[in-house]
């Protein structure tokens, strides 16, 4: 069990990283598109309703998953923020009651970096694969060059 020092940098990781992963265990074959339209202001209502409504990390962690269909949570920095002190635990909700919009709106943009990062790297894969296909198709021989068409 790693103890986190109680700073205001690590209470702000572990609540992002508590809303990321509730985030990333939805359910999205359950949510329809007109609900996936307005997805980020529910999640952030349903975030302020459950932290308002509990002194108690592990109850709110209960709360939000619940709130939003989730029915396993599989995020091994939930795990962590649970292993920490009370006074942690504390500090992570308080800073949810009290910046929602601002972590929501960080946790929305590291889904967004991570999108174009993975768009990336499967357009330079592509371009690999592309480049591969045009190296057989040119030989060097002994003669001179042959071109496999």
């Amino acid at each position: 069990m790693e103890k986190l020092k109680l700073s205001r940098e690590n209470v702000k990781f572990m609540a992002e990283a508590t809303i990321s992963g509730i985030w990333s265990c939805i359910d999205w074959d359950k949510v329809d598109a007109r609900r996936a339209y307005g997805i980020w202001d529910e999640f952030a209502s349903k975030i302020k309703a459950s932290a308002l409504t509990t002194n108690n990390y592990e109850k709110f962690v209960e709360k939000l998953a619940r709130k939003m269909g989730v029915r396993s949570l599989r995020y091994k920095d939930i795990n962590t923020a649970h292993e920490q002190s009370e006074e942690f635990k504390k500090a992570i909700l308080k800073m949810i009651r009290e910046e929602t919009l601002q972590l929501v709106l960080q946790v929305r943009l590291n889904n967004e970096e991570r999108k174009e990062m993975k768009k990336a790297l499967k357009r330079q894969e592509e371009q690999q694969k592309r480049n591969e296909n045009r190296k057989g198709q040119v030989n060097f021989t002994e003669k001179g060059l042959n071109v496999n068409e």
